[in-house]
């Protein structure tokens, strides 16, 4: 039997398996599925422009070769951000964090994932908090990470800026978490964020319980079949993030 819960549907880098990931045609793509948030991933280019794409290196999603951190926004703009995926979007740019607010404008709620911090991007976080209040978008964007570093940087410059931790897994009653090793990490070190986000395989009832009793939310990364979705709707989850965001929204709130 169906379940009647209903979760907050997030599309994964847009709609990541629908159009290339990152980039504007996907963002609008999400919007007009219509889902209830968009996340997306910010790098820094050598003039401090904060740009969205997933790696910190081109060569995966673009045309081009090399480290965002060693290129102007203006050599980065040479390339298509959409040729890898499908030759129809050969024309697509990778978007600066700016043109994706500035596409969403409030219709959705973004997540912008940074996955590295002022040790590797100078300043990071304040520029991501700078685009963020430049564009009067503090109401409807979130800051998530893996990086503690980057998440509680953020907190401290600004902390009206709401944010999400990010783990791989997090054990619902010792203070362990696996991201790319097992941590000493008890959730009550992240009392400022709004919500909890961990790998789909490692969403248990009694993590989600755990973290519901702290007052806050618990969401999945990255599900796209639907028998897995329907799992954990009806486990209890606040939200799943998808690459196929179509396949949620008969889940949606």
């Amino acid at each position: 039997m169906a379940t009647t819960n209903k979760i907050t549907v997030t599309g994964h880098r847009g709609a990541a398996g629908l159009a290339p990931e990152n980039t504007l045609a996907s963002i609008q793509l999400a919007l007009d599925l219509g889902v209830d948030r968009i996340e997306i991933d910010v790098q820094q280019t050598k003039d401090n422009v904060i740009i969205v794409l997933h790696d910190r290196s081109l060569r995966r999603t673009t045309t081009g070769v090399g480290f965002v951190k060693t290129k102007n926004y203006a050599d980065i703009l040479k390339l298509s951000a959409g040729f890898k995926f499908n030759k129809y979007y050969a024309k697509e740019k990778v978007p600066t964090l700016e043109q994706v607010i500035q596409l969403i404008n409030g219709k959705a709620e973004l997540l912008i994932e940074t996955k590295y911090s002022f040790m590797y991007y100078p300043n990071i976080e304040r520029h991501i908090i700078n685009v963020i209040k430049q564009n009067n978008a503090k109401a409807w964007c979130k800051v998530i990470s893996f990086n503690d570093r980057a998440l509680f940087r953020v907190h401290k410059l600004d902390n009206e800026i709401r944010t999400g931790k990010l783990f791989v897994g997090k054990h619902a009653n010792l203070p362990l978490s696996w991201d790319k090793g097992v941590n000493i990490k008890p959730l009550r070190r992240y009392h400022f964020v709004d919500e909890i986000i961990v790998k789909h395989t490692h969403a248990t009832a009694k993590i989600i319980d755990r973290v519901h009793k702290m007052g806050k939310e618990l969401h999945v990364w990255t599900v796209n079949d639907p028998e897995t979705i329907e799992l954990l709707v009806e486990r209890g989850v606040d939200g799943i993030i998808s690459d196929y965001p179509n396949l949620l929204m008969k889940y949606k709130k």
